[in-house]
C-alpha cells in the first residue's frame, strides 16, 4: 500500500513496477482488487485511475494490442469524453492567460495564441493533448481511434492502432498526458494504475505471443517514468519468474518480489472466524463465534491443510458444511464438531 501511495504526484511520484507472487489461492487477486477499490472509492485522496485486468489473455489472441484495447474498453467511452473536456479546459485557460498577458484578454477570438499554448506542453505530450482537445467536440471519434476501430482523423497519429508497438506508444501517451501537468500544478490524475493478474499464463504461451506483451510493458514503463503503478501477479516461485521474464523487464522492477505468503495456523483460524462473522446480521446471536462450526472443528480443518491459503480453507470448510447438512442431517442451531469434521475429511482421503 505504501508503494502504491508513493506513485501519486503529491507523494514521491515515481513510477513503480512491482511483481506480486504466491501460491494459487493465497490472495493475490484479492489484494489487487482491494487496491483498485481503495484507489477509486468515493472520497479517496488518490485522485487516480486504476484498471484491473484478470489475466493478460483478454481475447483469443495474446499480444499487447489486445491488452491495450481491453484497457481502453475498461476506461470506457464516457471517461474518455470527460478526459477530452478536461484537456480542452486546461489548454483553453492557458490560451486565455496568454491573451490577457499580451493585452488581448477582451478579444473574442484568441485562436492566435493556441500555438503558444501547445508549445508550453512537453513535446512528447503534444500529440495526445491536441488529439484530446480537438476531440472534445467529437469524443466518440477519439474513443474509436484509441480502441483501434478507426484511423486517427487528424495529423496527431498516422493510421490505426494495429500493432503492439503502436498500442504501447499510444497507451503510454494517453496515460502520460492524464498524469502530467498541463498547467502548473494542474493534472487530471495524480497517478494511474494497471494491475494484471494471472501473468503465469505468459510462461505457457509461445514466445511469439508472450514477447510482445513483455515488450509492451517495457515500453509503457519507459514512456511513463512518473505516475504509473504497474503490478503483475504470478502464481509462481521467484526462480521461475526470473527464468521466464525477459531481462529488460526484470531490470526495470523498482522493488524486490513481493510475496503473498501462506497463512500460519493462528492467522488461518482468525481469518475464517472473521469471514464467518462478516456476513452475519448485526443482531445475530452467533456474532463473534465460529458457528456453524465449533472452534475445535475449525482448528482441525486448519491443522490438516497442507497449503494454508484462503482458497483451500474455503474449499475444505464448504465441503465439511455441505456434507454435514446433506449426509449427517445437521440442523439449524447445531454445531459441526471436531469429530464430524474429521470423519468428513477422512472420507475424502
Amino acid at each position: 500500500m505504501d508503494l502504491v501511495m508513493g506513485v501519486r504526484a503529491s507523494d514521491i511520484g515515481s513510477t513503480e513496477f512491482l511483481v506480486l507472487h504466491g501460491e494459487l489461492g493465497a490472495g493475490k487477486s484479492h489484494a489487487l482488487r482491494y487496491l483498485k477499490t481503495q484507489i477509486e472509492k468515493p472520497g479517496s485522496t488518490f485522485n487516480s485511475l486504476a484498471i484491473y485486468v484478470e489475466r493478460p489473455r483478454v481475447s483469443a489472441k495474446l499480444n499487447f494490442l489486445e491488452l491495450h484495447k481491453f484497457i481502453i474498453a475498461e476506461i470506457g467511452r464516457d471517461r474518455i469524453k470527460v478526459f477530452c473536456a478536461n484537456v480542452k479546459e486546461e489548454i483553453d485557460i492557458t490560451i486565455s492567460e496568454l491573451a490577457a498577458a499580451a493585452g488581448f484578454g477582451d478579444e473574442p477570438n484568441k485562436s492566435s495564441f493556441e500555438p503558444r499554448a501547445i508549445e508550453g506542453i512537453k513535446k512528447n505530450n503534444r500529440n495526445m493533448a491536441q488529439l484530446l482537445r480537438r476531440g472534445a467536440s467529437q469524443p466518440d471519434k477519439v474513443f474509436d481511434f484509441l480502441s483501434g476501430a478507426i484511423k486517427c482523423d487528424g495529423s496527431e497519429y498516422e493510421g490505426k492502432i494495429d500493432s503492439d508497438f503502436m498500442a504501447a506508444k499510444v497507451l503510454g501517451d494517453l496515460l502520460r498526458v492524464l498524469t502530467s501537468e498541463l498547467r502548473p500544478e494542474r493534472r487530471i490524475f495524480e497517478s494511474v494504475y494497471i494491475f494484471i493478474d494471472e501473468c503465469e499464463i505468459l510462461f505457457d504461451a509461445k514466445a511469439t505471443e508472450s514477447d510482445p506483451v513483455f515488450s509492451g510493458f517495457r515500453e509503457l514503463i519507459n514512456g511513463l517514468p512518473y505516475g504509473l503503478g504497474l503490478i503483475l501477479s504470478f502464481s509462481a516461485a521467484t526462480a521461475l519468474i526470473e527464468a521466464y521474464m525477459p531481462q529488460h523487464l526484470l531490470k526495470r522492477m523498482t522493488h524486490d518480489f513481493i510475496e503473498v505468503p501462506m497463512l500460519e495456523d493462528g492467522q488461518a483460524i482468525q481469518f475464517l472466524k472473521e469471514q464467518l462473522n462478516t456476513f452475519r446480521p448485526v443482531d445475530c446471536p452467533y456474532q463473534g463465534t465460529f458457528y456453524p462450526f465449533s472452534e475445535a472443528a475449525i482448528s482441525h480443518i486448519v491443522e490438516n491443510q497442507t497449503t494454508l491459503t484462503p482458497r483451500n480453507l474455503f474449499k475444505d470448510c464448504r465441503r465439511v458444511l455441505e456434507r454435514a447438512i446433506r449426509r449427517h442431517k445437521l440442523e439449524p442451531g447445531e454445531e459441526i464438531t471436531q469429530d464430524l469434521a474429521e470423519r468428513i475429511l477422512e472420507h475424502r482421503r
